[in-house]
């Protein structure tokens, strides 16, 4: 086995790259999914008191929150708007076009107001919005978390919540509860019925290998992107059990078993670089031309932010790419 890290460094390598985009049909489809998350049926009594399990503890809120503030634009946000809810301000991070991708701009973020953050959350600045909950990301909230606290209840989720958990949970702390279980459902159907297009593939092998400054990361079993092509009916084959492990670029062999190999493009120079390593162009997958570096927005889409809000625009779009690749339609390298 080479470079396997342990499970502290894998967290620590999933946070940092998360915030840098690296794991990493659209507008109608997003738009149809919004359309049918009402919450007028959802619990709003005032009086009700509600312990929510989170990345940062056990949280209570007491009554339905009507101003929420949302630390960054990432899932935080996302799967806020996925619920139909809008809150009274976010944090703009200005991280490889959040703010702006197209599945946010559907859900109508630009009518939303922001604030600037690029990492730790000022608390003073969250005071001057009066919110009753507060959401985030946890590596934004936790160094701030006391004071925030004392500001409005707080719910973080980590990096590694999946999409299913942090909808649900957020849908639970902002007293949504039905719509949230309504937008799993809905996206649970788009993979069903993305699963069935696809139809296994032909049983090809599939793994993610991307590389970011000097290093290969490899997803292992527990990455997101590698659960969702499995939940795609597709064979999906991490490096080992982990979230992803970091090699070095002269560890491309690992990725031999693949028939058809994704790399999560964010770093193009560092993608460029592994392109025409020898070790690289001579891998089963890249010879057949069933080797695809993945452009950065759908990296964002099906990688860092899938959910309900961007799952029309990644699904049929990672399709795309998966059934050309398993015709040998992908990139041609020297």
């Amino acid at each position: 086995m080479y470079g396997t890290i342990c499970e502290s460094t894998t967290s620590e390598l999933v946070d940092q790259l998360s915030r840098r985009g690296f794991f990493g049909v659209g507008a109608v489809a997003a738009a149809a999914i919004l359309a049918g998350c009402s919450t007028t049926s959802d619990a709003s009594d005032a009086g009700e008191q509600r312990e929510v399990i989170n990345a940062l503890g056990t949280t209570t809120i007491s009554g339905k929150p009507e101003r929420i503030v949302v630390a960054s634009d990432f899932t935080d946000l996302e799967f806020l708007l996925s619920l139909g809810v809008h809150p009274v301000a976010y944090g703009n991070t200005g991280s490889w076009d959040r703010g702006s991708l197209p599945w946010q701009s559907t859900a109508g973020i630009a009518d939303l107001e922001s604030f600037g953050t690029t990492g730790e959350i000022n608390p003073e600045i969250i005071a001057r919005y009066s919110p009753d909950l507060i959401i985030g990301m946890k590596t934004y909230l936790e160094p701030a978390a006391e004071r925030l606290s004392q500001i409005a209840p707080v719910i973080a989720l980590d990096w590694t919540t999946s999409w299913r958990d942090g909808v649900a949970t957020v849908g639970q702390a902002a007293f949504v509860d039905e719509a949230a279980a309504a937008a799993i459902a809905r996206t649970d159907a788009l993979i069903s019925d993305t699963a069935a297009s696809l139809n296994g593939l032909g049983g090809k092998t599939i793994m993610i290998g991307s590389m970011y400054g000097d290093q290969l990361y490899v997803q292992g079993d527990a990455s997101a992107p590698g659960v969702l092509l499995r939940e795609l009916g597709l064979d999906y084959r991490g490096y080992n059990a982990e979230q992803m492990t970091a090699l070095s670029m002269e560890q491309a062999e690992v990725l031999a078993p693949a028939d058809i190999l994704l790399s999560l493009a964010s770093d193009q120079e560092a993608t460029t670089r592994l392109e025409n390593f020898a070790v690289f162009q001579n891998l089963p997958a890249v010879k057949a031309r069933s080797y695809a570096p993945v452009e950065l927005l759908l990296s964002n889409a099906f990688v860092d932010n899938f959910g309900p809000l961007s799952a029309p625009y990644a699904l049929p779009q990672l399709a795309g790419v998966l059934t050309g690749l398993a015709a040998g339609q992908g990139k041609q390298l020297p």
